[in-house]
């Protein structure tokens, strides 16, 4: 498959029994992960993401254009690919990432967002954007693990917004390298 990232993390299951090497726990693997183009009806009700009303209109206005992407994260359990995240990219390349609620607290955010960027090489966008509350730690904690980098903070209907961004690729970069 052209989009299929493939992670995988092992937890120690010895149980510190002689030193011996450590065996896969169901719960140590993260199971790999792929990204695709939302369906139709996926895509309807992706503004309830969000809880303030510019990100819900921002989304609204996204997913009114041809040049936007709606991307379903899915993560391979139980021998199906089950919908673990989405994330919407306008055609300037700012990005919206939620993870479905069952999947939080599981440390997914920063691989599902690689796997979104990765995904994203093969289109014209050369910089990434998000825009992150500066109250929202933990999601600014899985951006920049995603390799994100604060550009600058900003204030906006009260609040303070930081802009991370990625370069996806550059003037000095011949072609994309995945590191």
């Amino acid at each position: 498959m052209r989009h299929l990232v493939h992670l995988t993390t092992v937890d120690d299951a010895s149980g510190k029994q002689g030193g011996a090497v450590g065996i896969p726990r169901a719960g140590g693997f993260r199971g790999h992960l792929r990204v695709r183009e939302a369906a139709a009806e996926e895509r309807k009700g992706l503004d309830g993401l969000f809880m303030e009303r510019d990100r819900i209109r921002w989304v609204e206005q996204a997913l009114r254009t041809d040049r936007s992407w709606a991307l379903v994260v899915e993560r391979f359990e139980n021998r199906k690919w089950a919908a673990a995240g989405l994330a919407i990219v306008d055609a300037a390349g700012q990005m919206a990432f939620g993870l479905l609620p069952r999947y939080r607290g599981q440390g997914l955010s920063s691989t599902a967002i690689r796997a979104v960027l990765q995904y994203l090489r093969e289109s014209a966008l050369t910089v990434i954007t998000a825009q992150i509350g500066n109250t929202e730690r933990s999601a600014a904690r899985a951006f920049e693990q995603a390799g994100f980098v604060l550009s600058r903070e900003s204030v906006s209907t009260g609040r303070v917004e930081c802009l991370y961004r990625f370069v996806i690729r550059g003037e000095c970069m011949p072609f994309n390298v995945w590191i």
